[in-house]
């Protein structure tokens, strides 16, 4: 496994300051490839699960489920306050689904840093900036909690990779470490559904029990067209082309 992954890729660190997050035309066609290919592998797994092939692991929820306790997670937990009720609950949300399906994948994940990234990685989305992507002002949140706490500056390098790569279709472990890939999931089970069945049974109620969603498909929708138009040629942008919204609407939480 890379553990350390190549920030000047598409989607990583160095190529979101490079960029400010607009596509080329050939990065536009290499993420439409791969969101055909993710969604023909989602749609085979989900079919494996539905014929009773996959069963979901048993995760124990008492067990790595607990908020790490130090002083860079209560830097990161005070910034994550500056969002709205909605993204704030997204967070958790983002964080233990991440977490169950690291657990379920038995791929290994810093906790700590898997926490920070996913309760930060949506910060920047509150103030839509032209031209620049949003995941670069929630990266620099994070680096600033890294810094104000005094975080090994490889670390905080590392997680604002994984929070500006986040939203790049059909990233891998392999390729672009767990960190990314497990804030991604994690957003995406709180998001479309995606990868719902392999979640251990009573995740999903536990934690919207705890963190409830409450106008959250509106607020987020919302907030993912008005990312889209301040950066037209950005990964949003794409997503929004590509009929991310709707496939939103199909989530199972708030059809009730």
């Amino acid at each position: 496994m890379n553990s350390e992954p190549d920030p000047s890729r598409l989607g990583g660190w160095q190529w979101a300051h490079r960029s400010n997050g607009r596509l080329t035309r050939r990065e536009r066609l290499t993420l439409l490839g791969r969101l055909a290919s993710s969604e023909s592998r989602r749609l085979a797994h989900r079919l494996y699960a539905a014929t009773g092939r996959r069963a979901p692991r048993t995760v124990d929820l008492d067990a790595g489920f607990e908020p790490p306790d130090s002083r860079f997670a209560r830097e990161v937990e005070a910034a994550a306050k500056e969002q709205t009720p909605g993204l704030l609950a997204h967070g958790y949300r983002t964080w233990i689904y991440g977490r169950a399906l690291a657990a379920v994948d038995a791929a290994p994940c810093d906790d700590e840093m898997l926490y920070a990234g996913c309760l930060l990685h949506d910060h920047g989305l509150m103030s839509p900036i032209p031209m620049e992507d949003f995941t670069i002002r929630s990266a620099r949140r994070a680096l600033e909690c890294a810094q104000t706490s005094g975080l090994d500056p490889g670390d905080a390098l590392r997680l604002a990779d994984a929070i500006t790569v986040h939203t790049t279709a059909g990233i891998m472990v392999e390729r672009d470490g767990p960190l990314g890939c497990y804030i991604q999931a994690g957003a995406m089970v709180d998001l479309t559904g995606s990868r719902l069945w392999d979640l251990p049974r009573g995740v999903v109620s536990r934690t919207l029990r705890q963190y409830g969603r409450g106008g959250f498909a509106g607020e987020i929708a919302a907030l993912i067209a008005a990312e889209a138009d301040a950066v037209p040629g950005g990964r949003f942008a794409l997503l929004r082309r590509c009929g991310f919204i709707p496939l939103m609407k199909l989530a199972p939480f708030d059809r009730n």
